[in-house]
């Protein structure tokens, strides 16, 4: 017989069903269901916060794959493995400010030590100090060692130290006959020569002094004497001279041709970051590039070397080596030298200027032997 009391277990749905109750029993089993899954999660949870104390999170720092970051900030990095790209307009110029001490005073006063030269410094690179000097702020004629900062101006200049330079007796029409050179018009009324690359010319004027390769080399880059002076006096600006002027560039006497002891010492500093001026006032002697029947074997020799007959070892002893020099002489500034020097066992450098040496040729390097013999540096 059917029931028409609802039983607490029963479930009437739809259409058919006589209202929209849904039984008791129902409810609780959902209440159950509920808290078990909310257990579960809660076990879960708790499993995976000690799963990451333990063994640590992922990294979330990065997106997987090729989605984008949610984050809207940017950041830019740079690519430090790929080398600078050199300068190419002037690759044999080097920019180095070698002027922290100029202004570096100090150091052992001369004037109870006998020197042949009025005018002297001698200055230790590797801390810009200033060791020992006499009248190294007073203004003098530089006379060749002058050329050091033509040399200098004209490499910001010179694209390619191989390339040709034809020579016209013409140019050297109005040379100061008392002035050095290199035979560049003996080599040409005798033999006939006429080529040089730029290289000759630049060991014509630091090895022979050469005022016709100075002049040479100016025809070669179109320009007259006063304006490369003008450029040597930017460059004195540039390295940071103080007391130096240039009217010219070959070193003969003027009031527009000065500088001091520590300036020079500052040009041939500056000058020897250059591997190219290092190696030009450098050695004994180099030989010439277009080697002619007419002149075979024509060799320029350093000036130093070829009439001072001397050694840096005879000089300096074993502890030390002339690297690199420059000298000068004019009527005024009598014998000046401006000098490059190492120490074979620390590696340290040095940079010793004398000038106004009267007595003789070999004064200056009497003067060098005297100095380092003293102080040892």
């Amino acid at each position: 017989m059917k029931n028409n009391n609802y039983n607490s277990g029963e479930l009437h749905v739809g259409k058919g069903s006589k209202n929209r109750y849904t039984s008791s029993s129902f409810v609780d089993d959902v209440k159950k269901s509920s808290i078990a899954v909310i257990a579960s999660m809660l076990v879960l949870a708790t499993i995976t916060c000690v799963f990451f104390a333990v063994f640590g999170g992922f990294d979330m720092s990065t997106p997987a794959g090729n989605f984008p970051s949610s984050s809207t900030t940017t950041s830019t990095t740079t690519d430090n493995s790929k080398p600078t790209e050199p300068d190419t307009k002037y690759p044999y110029a080097t920019i180095t400010d070698k002027t922290n001490f100029i202004a570096s005073k100090g150091g052992n006063d001369l004037s109870n030590v006998y020197l042949y030269s009025e005018y002297a410094i001698l200055i230790r690179l590797s801390d810009m100090t200033t060791i020992a000097h006499q009248n190294a702020d007073t203004k003098m004629y530089p006379a060749s060692m002058t050329k050091v900062m033509t040399v200098v101006t004209a490499l910001d200049l010179i694209e390619d130290l191989e390339d040709e330079y034809v020579f016209s007796p013409g140019v050297l029409e109005e040379i100061d006959e008392k002035s050095s050179n290199a035979d560049m018009l003996y080599m040409y009324n005798t033999y006939g020569s006429t080529k040089y690359t730029v290289r000759d010319l630049l060991y014509g004027i630091s090895y022979r002094s050469g005022a016709d390769s100075v002049i040479c080399l100016l025809d070669y880059l179109g320009m007259t004497m006063q304006e490369f002076a003008s450029l040597m006096n930017e460059k004195a600006i540039e390295i940071g001279l103080q007391n130096t002027t240039f009217g010219g560039a070959i070193g003969m006497d003027s009031e527009e041709n000065q500088t001091t002891c520590r300036d020079m010492a500052a040009i041939m500093a500056y000058a020897m970051e250059n591997s190219v001026c290092k190696e030009l006032f450098s050695g004994v002697s180099y030989r010439l590039t277009y080697i002619e029947m007419t002149y075979f074997n024509r060799t320029f020799y350093n000036t130093l070397y070829l009439e001072m007959d001397t050694s840096s070892e005879k000089v300096l002893g074993e502890n030390y080596t002339l690297i690199a020099t420059k000298s000068g002489y004019e009527a005024t500034p009598d014998h000046c030298l401006v000098s490059y020097i190492e120490n074979n066992y620390t590696g340290e450098c040095f940079i010793l200027v004398t000038a106004y040496a009267d007595k003789s040729k070999y004064a200056p390097i009497y003067d060098m032997q005297i100095l380092f013999e003293k102080f040892n540096p």
